[in-house]
């Protein structure tokens, strides 16, 4: 199934999930090799937009009424996961 050509809401939401998951590394890694101080904390900040994002997605996808709601509490729990290290790591990086 192409999520991107779906018109259904919970298809979108599903795709916006999987596009920025794929975005987090990829702006990771942009941050470790920039030497540039205003790029790292625009792209450090872009990173934090894509976490609130998908814990909105997931509160989306859960007020549409998905029934596989142990996904979305599984997806949730590594993302506060993620966000422990994520603050750990900027702390590191300022």
């Amino acid at each position: 199934m192409r999520l991107y050509e779906s018109k259904s809401l919970r298809d979108i939401m599903a795709n916006s999930i999987l596009t920025d998951s794929i975005l987090i590394p990829q702006k990771i890694a942009q941050v470790e090799y920039s030497n540039c101080n205003s790029e790292r904390l625009e792209t450090i900040s872009y990173i934090n937009i894509i976490i609130r994002n998908i814990n909105s997605y997931c509160l989306g996808l859960e007020k549409d009424g998905v029934k596989e709601t142990e996904y979305i509490n599984l997806l949730r729990t590594e993302i506060k996961s993620f966000r422990k290290f994520y603050k750990k790591w900027k702390s590191e990086l300022l």
